[in-house]
């Protein structure tokens, strides 16, 4: 590790240290995550860690605290994902941490940040009370700092200039940025009672929201208000995206009391609807950066990404559930523009399952089932097809769910049918051709897997009771019935 701690040589051995880094076991990629965790500062660490980050979300190894990840930890809710399709409501994008941080140390109070991030070093990596009390003392002060420099004052740096200087060095007139910082600031104020729901509404996502998360979600909201009745709206952009549906916050939004932040309550709602319906406006609109089989490529000299026909149909069943459950929730607005955007939201789910699922089928699924090699030798199985053709399968009838909401119920049956009649036909096929495998034992037990294999798809595809005649015939040509 010499050389990215040094600065010598580290350029050259790190990207190949990315690319390992993928295929190594967990335990190791740990390991070597913690070594590089020592030298994070450096450009090529910190470019690694860029690199590998999808693993790091998939392993989520106890990372070593740093005083950087404390002052996220009210935000990081609403921090942008690295990858997929879901989009936090109110997201802050990452791009923004680094910002945050260098105007923090600009204007904020030097010492007891130097005195916060010795702490932070003697902390143990998951303990996560520890941490919480240094951000006890470190938010607030990020958040004044960060806010003094927005309005052009020291802070705490000493010089009336300073926070306006460092902020220009920041920004470079970046405005979107500045708005993201200082919703961040919001969020470093009320980081206390953020933590707090965070406890309450886990694990994330969280599925159903039941009373206790309700009550839970009350109790902050009123402990806010007291605080500022203008924080309550990041509060609960934090409790939205700890939902794997954020409409159902809407749902008992207008239930709750809001404490001192009453008056404030319609238009919080207003804004929170209007969020909620541009969070899945954004969600479609990376379906289609993705290429889902909607006719958009992803760009010049980018290749598109294809989406697995399971993931799309969980991706669909979500974002359904969402625009059905918003559009129920904000029936009291009466705006018919919401309407029309959810409606918009829903042709683009519509169009991304057509494409990734139904028009995808015949080469998904039927393709699994190999044409007899009409001299004599078997078809080899291929077990990684197979088990590709029966998720696409299963995808399939669950697009049974999602007819009736996208329209999809003619095009739906069109595509069971001829996926019906196709696997019938390779698979009587493969029966016709099974007597010249016969007579090789490892041949007929190639055979016999490959026509119990599109039997199995004809069960998912069709039912079992549509596949009872061919298991029949299937179990009489192998002498499965004379063993019996």
């Amino acid at each position: 590790m010499s050389g990215p701690a040094d600065g010598r040589g580290g350029g050259d051995r790190l990207p190949g240290l990315e690319s390992r880094l993928f295929d190594i076991p967990e335990d190791k990629f740990i390991e070597v995550v913690r070594l590089l965790e020592r030298v994070r500062d450096h450009p090529d660490v910190r470019q690694t860690f860029t690199a590998i980050r999808p693993r790091l979300v998939q392993v989520r190894p106890n990372r070593r605290p740093t005083l950087k990840r404390v002052l996220c930890m009210p935000f990081e809710d609403v921090l942008e994902s690295f990858n997929g399709v879901d989009v936090p409501v109110g997201r802050i994008e990452r791009r923004v941490i680094d910002p945050v941080w260098r105007l923090v140390t600009e204007c904020g109070d030097r010492a007891l940040i130097d005195q916060l991030d010795r702490q932070v070093q003697e902390t143990a990596p998951g303990n996560l009370n520890a941490l919480r009390n240094i951000g006890r003392r470190l938010w607030p002060m990020a958040a004044q700092a960060i806010q003094g420099a927005i309005r052009g004052v020291a802070g705490g740096a000493g010089e009336p200039d300073t926070g306006r200087q460092a902020l220009w060095r920041v920004l470079q007139g970046d405005e979107e940025m500045r708005r993201q910082l200082q919703d961040v600031a919001a969020f470093l104020e009320i980081g206390l009672t953020v933590e707090s729901l965070k406890d309450a509404l886990a694990p994330k996502p969280l599925a159903v929201l039941d009373d206790l998360h309700v009550d839970a979600i009350e109790q902050a909201v009123q402990a806010v208000a007291r605080q500022s009745a203008g924080l309550v709206y990041y509060l609960l952009l934090v409790a939205a995206s700890r939902m794997a549906n954020p409409a159902d916050l809407l749902t008992v939004l207008n239930d709750l009391d809001f404490g001192k932040a009453r008056r404030e309550q319609p238009a919080i709602f207003a804004q929170l609807s209007g969020l909620v319906v541009t969070n899945l406006e954004e969600r479609s609109a990376r379906l289609e950066g993705k290429g889902c089989g909607t006719g958009h490529s992803a760009g010049q000299g980018e290749a598109a990404v294809a989406i697995a026909p399971e993931e799309a149909i969980a991706i669909a069943e979500r974002l359904v559930a969402s625009i059905d459950t918003t559009s129920a929730a904000m029936d009291v607005l009466a705006d018919p523009a919401y309407r029309e955007r959810l409606d918009a939201v829903k042709a683009t789910v519509r169009t991304m399952v057509a494409g990734t699922v139904l028009d995808t089928a015949s080469a998904g699924i039927l393709t699994a089932v190999p044409a007899p090699a009409g001299n004599g030798c078997t078809a080899p199985v291929d077990e990684d097809a197979q088990a590709a053709a029966e998720d696409h399968a299963r995808a399939l009838r669950r697009c049974e769910g999602l007819a009736g909401a996208l329209g999809l119920h003619e095009p739906l049956k069109d595509t069971l049918v001829s996926m019906e009649k196709g696997l019938m036909a390779r698979a009587h096929a493969l029966l016709a051709d099974y007597p010249k495998a016969a007579g090789e034992p490892d041949d007929a037990e190639t055979a016999e897997m490959n026509l119990f294999y599109a039997l199995r798809l004809l069960e998912l595809v069709a039912g079992p009771a549509k596949a009872d005649r061919l298991r029949t015939a299937i179990m009489a040509a192998t002498g499965e019935f004379a063993e019996e």
